[in-house]
């Protein structure tokens, strides 16, 4: 009911009006519910509610900026809840998680020391246009399109390089290719020859993968749909081949000069993701194809 209200509103004033939707509202109080009883959850809930509080003062004192603090409120927002729903979905998978109150990353699975790095990126350029013509998607094709939003986000240095995760989660539901893949998700789970895009599936290959010195990613979005109930579609690979197929990705988005404003701008890079070497080595000679490949066999 709130999409479809914010939605309406859309449609009627013809501008995207920068402030919180009201799901996201909704969505904040029921994960502030839950986390709070988490281990670090409170801390992590103050934090939040001092930085919205700053923020609407801010508004308040410079009112010629509002539109820019509002941008900034609505950000917060999605980030901390994309942040909390991790919390919650990892607690029940594992419940030694807690939120890592020091400097570092989010969260940390007390049984094993792993730590784990929720990112959010709100990095859509793009909305996309009607085509009736079918895609054609698989696995393969959606941890390059994935890999190659993230990378554009600049979602894995920060993880790993300034925050020294283990396993980074990112949140890809914002992103360009985050509708495409959620759509794929859904059309999958009514198909006969069903991928395994489960969360907790993609949360074991993560593990396994730090367990074997490694540094793993999960890359995400949320399934929403008036038919079946919500989901989350999932994938898992090393921290390496998302770097390699991410900027391979957009490398050749550059070299093949792909207008960003173009109706057929989703289809072309498609096509460059469907035509690349996946199964290509890397200089040392391991295979980037990862756990998808593991899967197939």
């Amino acid at each position: 009911m709130c999409l479809a209200i914010e939605t309406s509103r859309f449609q009627t004033e013809q501008a995207e009006i920068p402030i919180p939707y009201a799901v996201h509202i909704i969505k904040m109080i029921d994960m502030i519910k839950y986390c709070e009883s988490m281990v670090g959850g409170k801390e992590r809930i103050n934090d939040l509610k001092q930085l919205l509080s700053s923020l609407e003062s801010n508004a308040i004192r410079y009112p010629e900026k509002q539109a820019d603090y509002a941008v900034q409120i609505l950000k917060a927002i999605v980030s901390s809840n994309d942040e909390f729903q991790i919390g919650y979905i990892l607690h029940g998978l594992d419940p030694s998680l807690t939120f890592n109150i020091a400097r570092g990353p989010d969260f940390k699975l007390c049984n094993t020391g792993i730590k784990v790095e929720a990112k959010s990126k709100l990095n859509r350029t793009y909305l996309g246009d009607y085509n009736p013509q079918p895609i054609g998607l698989n696995k393969e094709i959606c941890l390059r399109l994935l890999a190659r939003d993230a990378v554009k986000a600049d979602a894995l240095s920060t993880a790993f390089n300034h925050q020294g995760t283990d396993i980074a989660v990112v949140s890809l539901s914002h992103s360009e290719f985050g509708d495409i893949f959620a759509s794929h998700v859904y059309e999958n789970k009514l198909s006969d020859t069903r991928e395994n895009y489960e969360f907790g599936s993609a949360f074991k290959d993560a593990v396994k993968l730090v367990k074997q010195g490694k540094k793993g990613v999960i890359l995400y979005s949320e399934v929403i749909t008036g038919f079946h109930p919500y989901t989350i579609g999932a994938i898992a690979s090393e921290k390496e081949t998302v770097e390699q197929l991410g900027l391979e990705l957009e490398k050749k988005e550059k070299d093949t000069h792909i207008d960003s404003k173009a109706a057929n701008y989703y289809y072309r890079i498609v096509e460059e993701a469907r035509t690349m070497d996946y199964n290509k080595k890397n200089e040392d000679g391991h295979d980037v194809g990862g756990l998808i490949d593991d899967e197939r066999r």
